[in-house]
């Protein structure tokens, strides 16, 4: 079914640092951002480098075409104007965005928000609370309780943080706009896993909607920074992703969604430090 704006997300753009983080039907992030199209949910993605709205959110102009690098592959994608968007206060623009194919699944999403937006701010990705801010750069959450990761950046400049898994030591693309965690082959030998021996996994198409088969398995423990998650998800497939982010040659995930439920993420993008924490309980009202 088409995914709707909840009326209660309406006017949330304000700079009230708590924007809240909607799941759509197909299992992403969401959150609403203003622009002249009004407000409406895009995919908040730190796995993209730009923003991007899909072919049957709205008729804008053509700019152009740009080549958009999605888990699946590289096509070509006519370029639309926005003049300016707004998310938590935040207002960019104007912004050439990739105009990408409806998606395959029929499920109704306006677009996707990345880094042209909020690379050069603190992000405070709340999952189990379901809500983000977006902070000036050079500013932090004041609650936070542990030490950072230092991030590296991939090709594209998204960031990767290291990550513990059954004693191998991984490069994790840390990407918010993936439902699910992906393992590269090159993990799953060190590892020790046969193809063979592991189950059938989802099929991804990422944002090019080119089909790729993976394989299911869990992770008995891993470790981002200080949070340690037991019997962790992993779908894994050599995407053409991990070769476009310069990681194929060595173990590498695509961090997603599963592994951050139970999980508070901040991302301070200019200085390439992550925190990993237990998440805190909301002040009751």
């Amino acid at each position: 079914m088409p995914f709707t704006l909840l009326p209660a997300l309406l006017g949330s753009t304000s700079a009230l640092g708590k924007v809240p983080l909607a799941i759509a039907p197909t299992g992403h992030a969401t959150v609403p951002v203003k622009g002249d199209f009004g407000i409406r949910q895009f995919v908040f993605d730190t796995g993209a480098e730009g923003t991007a709205v899909y072919a049957d959110f709205a008729d804008l102009l053509s700019a152009g075409t740009e080549s958009v690098q999605g888990q699946t592959g590289t096509t070509a994608f006519p370029l639309v104007q926005l003049r300016t968007i707004t998310l938590d206060g935040v207002q960019k623009g104007p912004i050439k965005a990739s105009k990408l194919a409806t998606r395959a699944d029929g499920v109704s999403l306006a677009g996707i928000v990345g880094l042209d937006v909020f690379g050069d701010r603190t992000v405070d990705f709340d999952f189990p609370n379901k809500r983000l801010s977006l902070l000036a750069p050079g500013r932090r959450p004041v609650d936070l309780r542990s030490q950072p990761v230092r991030a590296s950046t991939t090709v594209g400049m998204l960031l990767t943080v290291p990550v513990m898994i059954g004693g191998v030591t991984a490069t994790a693309v840390i990407d918010t706009g993936a439902r699910k965690t992906r393992f590269n082959w090159a993990l799953g030998k060190q590892l020790g896993w046969d193809p063979a021996q592991l189950g059938e996994g989802d099929t991804i198409r990422g944002a090019t909607n080119n089909a790729v088969p993976t394989r299911n398995t869990t992770v008995p423990s891993a470790e981002l920074g200080s949070r340690r998650l037991i019997n962790a998800p992993a779908l894994v497939a050599d995407l053409p992703v991990f070769e476009a982010f310069g990681v194929a040659d060595r173990p590498a995930i695509i961090l997603g969604l599963d592994w951050l439920e139970g999980t508070r993420m901040v991302i301070d993008f200019p200085a390439r430090l992550v925190w990993f924490e237990a998440p805190q309980a909301r002040p009751r009202k």
